[in-house]
């Protein structure tokens, strides 16, 4: 059963809202389009994973938890999907390459060759064994009973070619989506016997999602993008103008004469994605163009967010899931409207 959901990731969120508000001249314009099309590739590549594993999420006595990020030792590790069994754990790599792949021993790395270009990136089965290792030194700091693990480099893009330069036992893990099911049904059937019971599991289970740390960063911290070159108001849905004007409780564009009640959500979004996760009855008026302090009042009350200080010096927070809550919920697509 699926004990933790896969949700689109915040960094492609963060992407489609700081294209949204940027000016179309920016520098760095090119740089996170970029970014954000191999980010998307990666989900996708996911998706085919989940599509895949759909049967062996019916089971109730396999806990799935997808998008795990844990710490160790003040250090955080990243894992794609684990699985949790009373007889092994198994952790998933979800590679999503285009291209012919070639997987290297000796050198340890792994050559894409698209378009008569070739590109390095990290051995796949090495940055799975290194998740493993570190997951085993997460289960002992948390005194979790010892349990064998095993990995699985999965191929998600039916169209790659893959590729070694040798026969070594190293490859014996990596298997293409349409085969992972079969994989991990074999590997249940091979370690078979009991290392604790499934209560403990759930147990376990539960603790894995209670530790996971999603990781935060705003357009400053990566793009070194200041506040001052995000373009701020509400936009219009219909035709993406920005910024909208208030008039009589409801949005209206200038460009399009386009009317909404509720684009100032949208823009709240933007707001919890590119510059914090909280905010204030002041940061609302500048960043939706408001005047009224009552009208921004109702505004956040309407969204129901946790608040902490006093009345004069009220500050709001969003939650973990502000941006995906309000996202295209339909995950055949991660796409916004562009300007």
């Amino acid at each position: 059963m699926i004990a933790k959901n896969r949700e689109i990731p915040r960094r492609i969120l963060m992407n489609e809202a700081l294209i949204e508000r940027l000016t179309p001249i920016h520098y760095l314009l090119q740089v996170i389009k970029t970014d954000l099309a191999k980010r998307k590739a990666g989900y996708r590549g996911e998706l085919q994973l989940d599509y895949h594993l759909q049967f062996i999420s019916k089971d109730k006595n396999i806990m799935i938890l997808h998008d795990l990020r844990l710490e160790i030792d003040g250090r955080y590790f990243q894992i794609d999907t684990l699985l949790l069994t009373s007889y092994l754990v198994i952790v998933l790599e979800v590679k999503h390459i285009s291209g012919t792949y070639t997987l290297d021993s000796r050198f340890d790395q792994a050559i894409r060759k698209l378009a008569d270009k070739e590109e390095a990136f990290s051995h796949p089965v090495t940055q799975v064994e290194r998740q493993k290792k570190q997951l085993i030194r997460w289960f002992t700091k948390m005194k979790v009973p010892s349990i064998p693990i095993a990995t699985l480099v999965v191929m998600t893009n039916r169209s790659t070619v893959l590729n070694t330069t040798s026969q070594n036992e190293k490859y014996h893990n990596v298997v293409r989506v349409e085969n992972v099911e079969e994989r991990i049904l074999s590997l249940l059937t091979y370690y078979h016997k009991e290392h604790f019971p499934i209560k403990q599991v759930r147990k376990l289970s539960n603790l894995l999602v209670k530790k996971h740390a999603p990781l935060i960063a705003f357009p400053d911290e990566i793009y070194g993008i200041s506040t001052g070159e995000i373009i701020t108001g509400v936009q219009c849905p219909e035709c993406r103008h920005l910024p909208m004007l208030r008039k009589y409780g409801h949005w209206h564009c200038l460009m399009c004469s386009g009317k909404s009640k509720d684009a100032h959500i949208s823009a709240l979004r933007d707001y919890s994605l590119l510059l914090s996760q909280q905010i204030t009855n002041k940061q609302v008026r500048n960043f939706l163009h408001l005047e009224s302090r009552k009208t921004a009042l109702n505004i956040l009350h309407s969204l129901n967010l946790h608040s902490t200080g006093g009345t004069n010096n009220k500050t709001y927070h969003f939650t973990l899931h502000t941006a995906s809550q309000t996202a295209h919920q339909s995950n055949s697509s991660t796409a916004r409207p562009s300007r």
